[in-house]
Formats: C-alpha cells, structure tokens, sequence
C-alpha cells in the first residue's frame, strides 16, 4: 500500500478543535456528503507511519547541509526513488549541462539547496502521489510539482522563506491524493462525483495539516496545508500581504488553467496581486516566470 492509500483520514481530533475551528465549509455537501466527512474523520481512523525509507529520505530533505553518505544510504536503500532523482535532476526544470549519471555526479553539479528540491519531488513522485484513481492523483502530483517550483521562485523575488518555499509548493495539497485514495476504497460511502470533489475541497487543507504533523514535516508545511487557500489578513503561513503565498502563486498561474480547485476568477487573481504591491512590469515578469516552470514542470 502506498504512503498515501493509507492515510484515508485523521486521528482524533486534539482536544478544542473542531471543522469550524479548522475553517471547514460543507456548504453544498448533501446527506452523503455529510456521512462521508463523519466516515474520514471517524476517531477510528489513524495516520499510518511514513515507510521507514521515505521517512529517512524526508529527514535528509529536510537537513541544511549535506551528508552525502548519509544522502546515499537513504536512497540506496530505494530503487523506485533511486530512479526518480535521475529523472528528475535531468529534467528540463534543472537543465543539467550533461545528462547526470549519479547521486554523486547530482550533488557535485547541482549543489546541496536543489539535490533537496530533487529529492523532495522524486519522493513525493515515487511513494506520495500514488493510489487512487489515477488520472486525478496525477493531475495533483503534476499542479503540486509546478506549485513547488512557482512557489520557491516567487519566495526568491519577494523575499520570503526561501529555505522551505519548494516543500510547502510541493506538499501544500497533500491531503488531496489522500482523500481521493480513501474515498477510492471498497468500504468508503457512495458519492457521486460532484459530491466527492466537494469532500474533498472542504477537507484537504485539515487532513494535509494532520498528516503533515503526523509525519514531523516541518510546522510551516502543516501551515501551508492548512492556509494555501486563504485570501485575508488572517496571518497565514508564508503570507505576503496577508495572503497565503501558495495563494499567490495559483493566482498568478490561474488564467493558463494551473491553479488547483477552486479556481480564482480573473477579479479576483487581479485582487490578491495587487496587494504584492509590485511594479507592473515586476509582475508580469513574476508570472512570465510562473507559467514558463508550469510549463516545465508538466
């Protein structure tokens, strides 16, 4: 079973916490819509562990500086995730000067910061984006890799934690292939299809915040999960003029059909931008930008 056929949903809920404290909004859910949020969030179900190897990988991901021993026992030890970091450091995204032969020849020509972006994706391609209906998780995995890349350039140009940006991109909708997985499952209710995307639209921000804690990614990825849809003052994580920065990066990407659901209106992109408060020329090379690492990344 994949890492994330098996978070189907959340441990119980920590004490004072409730959908409203959570900011959920079942508005439009009908009565099996409603007994398939009580399913996923049954106190019976639990956050699995990470495997072991993903676990290890992640925590190498997750390091400032490079080990490389220790870089190489972890991937070693995957021969799925082995294959993934070739093919993603030789993708046009890193543009190798001559194809990458190694884990070695990975870290000498591309330098600790992007072999973490590197394996960060292959792991999340090889072992989190899987299970569930297919051509859907795919779709997630391919918006969350070109989210990762938008995401550590936009903290680049406006000067915001660099050193997390690529992860929270990446992760930000983690709970999306979990919930798609769970409700993929022979003993999840019946939903017909608009009431499943409304399931998970409402629930995948709490469940990527629950999982992401579950698994001790760093606390801003749980924040992310949990703020990447917000558009007020309300502190969210990495916010840039009180919006979520993931926000800002699916608002400059929204008019190319690369933002996530729900999809903000052309008003409303031009709205959370402007509160970027750059020049125009600024911002349009901000998203000149954008849309060429979606491009890519796809």
């Amino acid at each position: 079973m994949s890492a994330a056929a098996a978070i189907v949903s959340s441990a119980p809920e920590p004490a004072g916490t409730s959908l409203e404290d959570d900011g959920i909004d079942l508005t439009g859910l009908d009565r099996n819509g409603l007994r398939a949020v009580d399913w996923l969030l049954s106190p019976a179900r639990r956050f699995p562990a990470l495997p072991s190897a993903v676990a290890d990988v992640m925590a190498v991901a997750n390091t400032r500086e490079a080990n490389f021993r220790e870089v190489d026992r972890v991937v070693r030890t995957d021969p799925v995730l082995a294959a993934r970091v070739l093919s993603v450091a030789n993708s046009p995204l890193y543009r190798p000067p001559a194809p990458i032969t190694s884990l070695r020849m990975a870290l000498m020509r591309l330098g600790w910061s992007i072999l973490r972006e590197v394996l960060l994706q292959a792991v999340a391609e090889a072992h989190l984006f899987r299970g569930g209906p297919r051509r859907e998780v795919n779709a997630v995995r391919l918006h969350s890799i070109a989210i990762a890349h938008v995401h550590r350039h936009v903290a680049q140009v406006l000067g915001f934690d660099t050193e997390h940006a690529f992860v929270c991109g990446l992760l930000h909708d983690l709970g999306r292939p979990a919930l798609l997985t769970a409700l993929a499952a022979s003993d999840a209710p019946p939903l017909d299809p608009t009431q499943r995307d409304l399931v998970i639209r409402a629930l995948h921000p709490m469940i990527g915040a629950r999982t992401s804690r579950a698994w001790q990614l760093p606390d801003v990825v749980a924040r992310v999960c949990l703020d990447h849809h917000r558009s007020d003052d309300g502190g969210a994580a990495l916010s840039q003029g009180g919006v979520s920065s993931v926000a800002l990066c699916e608002a400059l990407v929204a008019s190319e059909g690369y933002a996530s659901e729900p999809v903000c209106s052309a008003e409303q992109a031009a709205t959370l931008l402007a509160r970027v408060q750059l020049p125009p020329h600024e911002l349009e090379s901000l998203r000149s930008t954008a849309l060429v690492l979606c491009r890519e990344a796809s």
